[in-house]
């Protein structure tokens, strides 16, 4: 710990570094009764400015999801707005995760920003739930012959997201793969798109099919369960309804 750190007033390095072994050390040393007393007075300082900026930090973010309509699940340093739409405020680091994607900010109005641009891209997409589940069907029965496995086998997730993800594309983009011609499909978007589908109206495939998701870890992709959950997801199958 430097005497800069301590004078710029950094009080979230601060409180980091007074919590390291590298302090405890120091202070269990023989004679640093003085360094003893300046590490707890620098401590308490610095964890109440902390818990006070987190706490403004959380007022001030709720009132701006109220204000744009959104829900907050509060638990802190994760916050949840909407199914797929995560973050992990990191203080000390002076960033926050959202959905695991690092933004160089704790600034509640920047972060606020960041949320309703993923929220558009998420949840203001067009989306038809039966279309949604019946194209997911025929992927899935591609996957399965490519195994050498018949209808009601579990799909890996991987492939299936592969495969859902080109049958989406304009045709034009077959013929000519450049970037602009290509549809972005994120796994976050594929994620909600679940989530969607399992809120709708519609419950199986045109033919009766019913979905069906599997838990696991390996080769795994972060969906969105029926009961709004973020799980890892090896592989998904469907069975007569």
């Amino acid at each position: 710990m430097s005497v800069n750190q301590a004078g710029r007033d950094d009080f979230f390095e601060l409180h980091e570094l007074l919590q390291s072994r590298t302090c405890s050390e120091v202070e269990a040393e023989p004679g640093c009764e003085q360094a003893r007393d300046i590490f707890a007075r620098l401590r308490a300082d610095a964890t109440h400015k902390v818990e006070r900026s987190q706490l403004s930090f959380r007022e001030d973010f709720t009132r701006l999801a109220q204000e744009a309509g959104l829900p907050v699940h509060d638990d802190f340093p994760r916050l949840r707005l909407l199914q797929g739409i995560e973050l992990e405020v990191e203080f000390g680091q002076k960033r926050t995760l959202m959905n695991g994607r690092p933004l160089k900010t704790v600034d509640p109005q920047r972060l606020m920003r960041a949320v309703l641009a993923l929220k558009r891209r998420l949840y203001d997409r067009p989306f038809a739930p039966q279309e949604f589940i019946d194209g997911l069907y025929t992927v899935y029965t591609k996957v399965l012959k490519a195994m050498g496995e018949s209808t009601g086998a579990a799909a890996p997730i991987q492939p299936t997201y592969l495969e859902y993800t080109l049958s989406i594309q304009p045709r034009g983009f077959f013929q000519d793969m450049a970037k602009g011609k290509f549809r972005e499909y994120d796994a976050d978007q594929f994620a909600v798109d679940f989530w969607r589908y399992f809120c709708s109206d519609v419950s199986a495939t045109s033919n009766g099919q019913v979905l069906r998701l599997n838990p696991g870890r390996n080769n795994a992709l972060w969906l969105i369960d029926t009961s709004g959950e973020r799980r890892r997801i090896t592989s998904l199958s469907f069975q007569e309804g």
